[in-house]
Formats: structure tokens, sequence, C-alpha cells
């Protein structure tokens, strides 16, 4: 039998996973379970990351882990690309498992108000991707 992995860990290894997969420029992971949302920005450059002056990796583990305890939930990672464009990728998030969203479901997630189920319209500048494999362990 598998051990649970604690909340704190399921965070820290979602966010290590995410800042590798993003690779350089600015970003912004969004989790979201239920009413519960963690928003991490950072930025890549090269082999390091940046929280931004005064945030500590320990405060953004917490805040995200408060948010992954609720169980299943949603990961946006979004990259701000050239001027006025930004690029999507998205997760399905449940227990150790993140399962890559294509393109089309991210589109469909992103253009439906969530409480009504009414369509949004297009967000401009903004583009989907197939989301790619995370490794949380």
């Amino acid at each position: 039998m598998k051990a649970q992995t604690l909340p704190t860990q399921r965070a820290e290894n979602l966010l290590y996973a995410l800042f590798d997969a993003a690779g350089d420029g600015c970003h912004v992971m969004t989790a979201s379970a239920g009413v519960s949302t963690a928003v991490v920005p950072f930025h890549n450059t090269g082999n390091r990351t940046y929280l931004g002056h005064g945030i500590e990796l320990a405060d953004v583990v917490e805040t995200t882990s408060l948010t992954l305890v609720g169980g299943p939930c949603g990961i946006v990672l979004r990259t701000n690309e050239e001027e006025g464009t930004s690029r999507a990728w998205g997760w399905h998030l449940d227990g150790d498992t993140a399962t890559p969203l294509t393109a089309g479901e991210l589109r469909r997630a992103y253009s439906t108000e969530w409480l009504t189920g009414a369509p949004l319209p297009q967000e401009p500048g903004l583009h989907y991707d197939d989301a790619p494999h995370l490794s949380l362990i």
C-alpha cells in the first residue's frame, strides 16, 4: 500500500514540477479546489526561479498546500509571451497524479462560467496548449 503524501509535500512537488516545466519567462500558477485558490506568480531565468521580493518558498508551499487539501483540483499555468499574448496549460490534480489537459479541454474550462455554465467570451491574446506530463513524486 502506497503511503499518503502530506499536503505540504504535495504542494512542494507540484511547485517544483511546474517551475521545471514552465521554462524561462514570467508565469502565474493558479490552483483551484472549490472556493479555495492559490495564486503563485514566478519568473524563471536559466536554472533559477524567482518568487518576488520578500516572498518565501515556505509561505508559497503553505498557501498552496491549503488549496490541495480539499481533494481534486484544477491547475493552470499561464505564461506571458509577446506583448499582449499569453499561453496557458492546465492539469487536473488528484492525489499525487497530475493529468494533463488538452488545449481544447482547457479552452472549454476557460470559456465557461463555473457557477452557471454560461459561455464566456474568448480572452484576446490567450492561447491554449496541450499540457506536458508532470512528475509529482
